[in-house]
């Protein structure tokens, strides 16, 4: 009887938000090493083995061996894509299946890798590996200096982003994320600091991967006005001329074959439309399934109208944000809005690059932080954004449980999310005291 009542004790015991956080990292600590061991002793016919990683790095190998040898007219050739990933991955002891992947992003973004590119791939893919750590650790460090509190607050950034599932993923597919990472937490600690012509040129070098830099150097703009749109386009000027002095010729290529490609690889074979956490992928999904062929005209009018929606919410949010607001508690409300849409409205957006939402979850708990020095409680709407942000995060965990179904429930999740963000960028009047301490929670869903 005293287990059972030591038990009792333990469940119906209210400890603090933070204490709960911890052990609830802990536990998702606990379940990736779980998961780790397991796979280590698993036969290898079942097991993920270091032959498997890395694999996109390949494209990124092969865009800087195009820059750094002058092929760059080969940058958007599928057939030569093919024909160089594939000699490059069996010669490296990579385990090579039958798909590839082409060069996706604007030709100057190749100059990145040139240099990675004169090693021999195995050795580039580590030195790769070691720069995106340190960017990630980087932006770790610049999340946590956004929060007040001591580091028991600060470290809940870390333990729950470590073991995030886009940060896995980013790692083992040898993806660029963490450097995207670092770039857009740049951007919004300078956009915060009120250094809006650095956060502009820092936000410009987004565009090596335009579906990552759209959506914030527009809002970055509208909000902050010339200043930073001078940003913007003193790094967008420099990155064209780049492009037009090594590799001319390239943007009417990337213009013209990249939608031909995109078009070839989603509708001409059978895509994998779930690793996408867009509208168009939402919707595509759940009407035409896994079916090759073009999109269907009811999956295009699904998808515009939910972008519509969305883009009309988030410019009544910056157009009705008061200019003295827009350095302060407005300020914070459109950039989390900002980036928690994000993955929504672009049409090409993969779910390792959800990495990014942290940002704007940390910023909105730096904004929770501070009303609730004045009203340390939430709202129902408050509660809810924390649920379904929490939800997010659970979902993340477990996306590639996710991957049969036709309805992938991270998109709804995240378009309840976004218009409660904006919502809340819309409220004016006090937060009313229904619930203690909420900022933790978000602070510590920066995953």
């Amino acid at each position: 009887m005293a287990i059972f009542e030591l038990i009792k004790r333990r469940i119906t015991t209210r400890r603090d938000l933070r204490t709960r956080l911890w052990r609830a990292g802990g536990l998702l600590v606990v379940f990736m090493l779980t998961m780790f061991v397991c796979n280590c002793v698993i036969s290898k016919d079942r097991a993920v083995t270091w032959d498997m990683l890395g694999h996109d790095f390949l494209a990124f190998y092969y865009g800087g061996t195009c820059a750094r040898t002058g092929h760059y007219d080969q940058l958007y050739d599928l057939s030569a894509t093919r024909a160089f990933e594939f000699k490059t991955g069996h010669e490296a002891g990579l385990s090579m299946g039958k798909s590839f992947g082409p060069w996706w992003n604007p030709p100057f973004s190749a100059w990145m890798f040139a240099s990675l590119s004169a090693l021999p791939y195995l050795e580039a893919l580590h030195v790769w590996w070691t720069i995106g750590l340190i960017s990630l650790g980087i932006s770790i460090y610049l999340m946590c200096r956004m929060l007040d509190g001591g580091w028991k607050t600060k470290l809940l950034v870390p333990l729950l982003i470590l073991p995030m599932m886009p940060c896995f993923q980013a790692f083992c597919h040898g993806q660029n994320t963490y450097v995207s990472l670092l770039l857009l937490t740049t951007t919004v600690t300078l956009w915060r600091s009120g250094k809006s012509v650095l956060a502009g040129i820092v936000c410009g070098l987004l565009f090596y991967k335009p579906q990552l830099g759209a959506l914030v150097a527009v809002v970055l703009v509208l909000s902050q006005g010339r200043r930073a749109m001078l940003g913007v386009c003193l790094t967008g000027t420099a990155l064209v001329l780049v492009n037009m002095l090594t590799m001319p010729g390239t943007m009417h290529e990337f213009a013209y074959h990249m939608p031909l490609n995109m078009q070839w690889i989603q509708e001409q074979i059978v895509y994998r439309w779930e690793r996408h956490i867009t509208f168009k992928a939402f919707w595509r999904i759940a009407i035409q399934g896994w079916s090759v062929g073009p999109t269907a005209m009811s999956v295009k009018i699904m998808w515009g109208l939910s972008e519509l929606a969305v883009l009309v919410g988030l410019a009544m949010l910056v157009f009705k944000t008061p200019s003295s607001e827009r350095s302060g508690l407005g300020r914070d409300r459109l950039i989390s809005a900002a980036i928690i849409a994000m993955p929504l409205l672009m049409p090409f957006y993969f779910d390792y690059d959800l990495l990014l939402l942290t940002v704007g979850v940390v910023v909105l708990a730096a904004d929770m932080q501070r009303i609730a020095k004045e009203q340390p409680s939430a709202n129902w709407e408050d509660r809810w954004l924390v649920g379904v942000l929490a939800t997010v995060y659970i979902g993340l965990e477990f996306t590639m449980l996710l991957y049969e179904s036709r309805i992938h429930p991270i998109v709804p999740l995240l378009s309840f999310a976004t218009v409660l963000l904006i919502r809340r960028g819309l409220r004016t009047q006090t937060m009313s005291a229904t619930e203690s301490q909420p900022i933790l929670f978000p602070a510590a869903l920066a995953a």
